[in-house]
């Protein structure tokens, strides 16, 4: 009975561990499945709880740049971008933003990585697609790599 209890709160733990900053899904689905809890849920766990922070991130710095600018009283007119600014812009999006999303998470954190993206502008939309897609990635691969490298010792 004791040992039922705790391994519910060994998935609630995976959950929350893996959404705070610096804690990454993939490192907390490791330790999960190296303590014994099921390979899936902890999977599932892990990435829903990192993804739930990196959908605060942006939606609460979305929310921080536009009460900056209101409070800057920054129109539109004002945020005019040179030609070059504009193909700079482009760039990112369309290689730097995947780039940081795919490596990010490895190199300095989600949450910093998705921090950067928001700062350089990148559309919201593309951000969460491609943080999206780097989290998912990068926990199942760690998961089957420690679910089959702890199986085979």
């Amino acid at each position: 009975m004791l040992e039922e209890y705790l391994k519910d709160w060994s998935y609630f733990a995976v959950f929350i561990l893996s959404a705070l900053p610096w804690i990454e899904s993939a490192t907390v689905v490791v330790l999960a499945i190296a303590l014994g809890l099921h390979p899936i849920w902890s999977t599932i766990l892990a990435f829903t709880g990192n993804w739930l922070t990196v959908m605060l991130i942006v939606f609460l710095f979305h929310r921080w740049q536009e009460w900056r600018n209101k409070k800057r009283n920054v129109d539109e007119r004002q945020l005019q971008e040179s030609k070059k600014s504009k193909r700079a812009h482009k760039l990112f999006v369309k290689y730097g933003l995947p780039g940081l999303s795919l490596l990010g998470p490895l190199l300095i954190g989600t949450e910093v990585a998705v921090v950067f993206a928001m700062l350089f502008k990148a559309p919201r939309k593309n951000v969460i697609a491609w943080m999206t897609t780097s989290l998912a990635f990068w926990t199942v691969l760690f998961a089957a790599a420690a679910y089959y490298g702890l199986e085979f010792i």
